[in-house]
């Protein structure tokens, strides 16, 4: 018993540790293999976009919890709910032509946003990979606060100290 027990408190730190130094990186590989049928940008493809007066910028949609939107979010960020219905979504949604970016804390559950965008026959739509976690990771700049709700502890641990929310 006191075996079992310690290699549990040794499998659960030695994972802690990983998840600190290599979480995020592993998120950003693991979402777009899951997610392979959606379309994938980085945040340095994005800041660029963003700043390319010869592109039309996309719509940003953020699809955290409100506590964490109201938190921090990419400049001129919109709140979509994950929860929002598909008929609310398709009449947000008037030009299935428009660019959108979904992000959320790193990834995922925009993934699945991303998913549900292109089931309503919506074109053009990019998930951040590495979502907000990744952005702020790579010093580009937030609304609200420079710093990011962490969403849970799992999420906390995928994010530097200096960047996280109290």
């Amino acid at each position: 018993m006191l075996v079992t027990s310690a290699i549990v408190v040794f499998a659960a730190l030695g994972f802690t540790l990983w998840l600190s130094y290599n979480g995020l990186n592993a998120a950003r590989k693991f979402i777009p293999w899951k997610f392979s049928e959606v379309a994938h940008t980085n945040p340095q493809e994005l800041n660029a976009w963003l700043k390319d007066p010869n592109r039309t910028a996309p719509l940003l949609w953020d699809v955290r919890r409100k506590d964490e939107f109201d938190v921090s979010r990419l400049p001129n960020a919109l709140h979509i709910s994950p929860e929002t219905s598909d008929s609310e979504l398709k009449k947000i949604l008037k030009n299935p032509n428009q660019c959108i970016v979904v992000y959320c804390a790193v990834g995922y559950r925009s993934a699945i946003m991303a998913e549900r965008l292109k089931s309503l026959n919506h074109t053009n739509v990019f998930n951040l990979e590495g979502a907000i976690f990744a952005w702020a990771t790579e010093g580009y700049p937030l609304e609200g606060s420079n710093k990011v709700h962490p969403f849970n502890s799992m999420g906390s641990l995928m994010l530097r100290d200096d960047l996280e929310a109290d």
